[in-house]
């Protein structure tokens, strides 16, 4: 599901709740401001999600700038998606399945890799977690991980409809120009004319890399290696485009210094074939299905569940 496509369910969702699951009479909400959401006759207080919403908001104070959100729907998206997830947790116990608990250590031991004990509890303390809530949290995901994965245990797509998808997104399946670069960048434009001078003259463009250059592929001779033609800035876009492979670039300024690129190989646009792209358009279909199933079973849940958002609770998280 797309960024627009979730962001448009998750606020249909928080209309449909404020306006109907969620209402709640002012007797009731004097009796229930200690809660913040009720799911049947379990109450949550804000104790239960203030960590995490405190997470979600610093993570989209930026993405509420960029897509004009309120603070009243980001706070409805964060419960809305905090009750589906709890909803599908509690459902994940309810049909008995469980994550092995070395599942569990063995995602905490991936998470600890590279710390010391100190690095990690330091970590934790920053994120303010213990390593006790941390298991917790790995093994909520897990079961939801679990839970969904039970509903799409059955679905396979024959080739002839991996194939029929291909040939209807063709243009999805083009991998862009590519240019492979070497380059070269000090800090004034005196030192990238003598580098120039010497280029001009036959030297190396590998060798003055490796002696001059600032960059950390300095070590590389300056390659880049392959990447796509627009990966970095207009510079070095340009400069693909515009020289021959093993012409060398004027000098160039740019925010980092002086730079002088050499275009070893372009490589135009490609569609790509059929074959190199039948398992990633296979796990494209899966997580549509995947999305689909997960909503379905949400909706049915919350069918079958009484949920109340104590609206004056919530209004009072920043």
């Amino acid at each position: 599901m797309t960024y627009q496509k979730e962001q448009l369910f998750l606020l249909l969702i928080s209309l449909s709740l404020s306006f109907s699951q969620l209402y709640c009479t002012k007797e009731e909400k004097k009796e229930k401001e200690e809660f913040l959401f009720m799911i049947d006759e379990k109450e949550y207080d804000l104790t239960t999600v203030l960590f995490d919403f405190n997470r979600m908001k610093a993570a989209s104070d930026s993405l509420e700038k960029s897509h004009s959100q309120s603070n009243k729907i980001i706070k409805q998206n964060f419960i809305i998606q905090f009750i589906n997830e709890e909803l599908l947790y509690q459902e994940a116990k309810r049909r008995g399945l469980r994550v092995e608990n070395e599942q569990i250590e063995a995602e905490l031991r991936e998470m600890k890799d590279g710390h010391t004990d100190m690095t990690f509890g330091t970590y934790l303390s920053s994120m303010m977690l213990t390593e006790t809530t941390l298991r917790d949290k790995i093994e909520r995901r897990l079961l939801i991980e679990e839970l969904i994965n039970s509903l799409v245990k059955d679905f396979y797509v024959e080739d002839e409809e991996l194939k029929n998808y291909y040939n209807s997104n063709k243009a999805e399946f083009v991998r862009p120009p590519m240019c492979r670069m070497r380059h070269i960048v000090v800090k004034t434009r005196d030192e990238a004319q003598n580098i120039l001078t010497q280029l001009k003259k036959g030297a190396s463009f590998e060798e003055l890399a490796h002696l001059y250059s600032e960059s950390p592929d300095r070590k590389d001779g300056g390659d880049l290696g392959f990447l796509p033609v627009d990966a970095i800035d207009e510079h070095f876009k340009k400069e693909c485009r515009r020289l021959n492979e093993g012409e060398i670039s004027s000098i160039i300024e740019s925010s980092e210094g002086y730079r002088i690129y050499k275009l070893i190989k372009y490589v135009p646009s490609t569609e790509l074939p059929f074959d190199s792209v039948k398992e990633q358009i296979r796990l494209r279909l899966l997580d549509e299905h995947r999305e689909r199933e997960k909503n379905r079973l949400l909706r049915k849940l919350r069918a079958e569940h009484k949920i109340i958002i104590n609206q004056h609770i919530l209004n009072k998280i920043d």
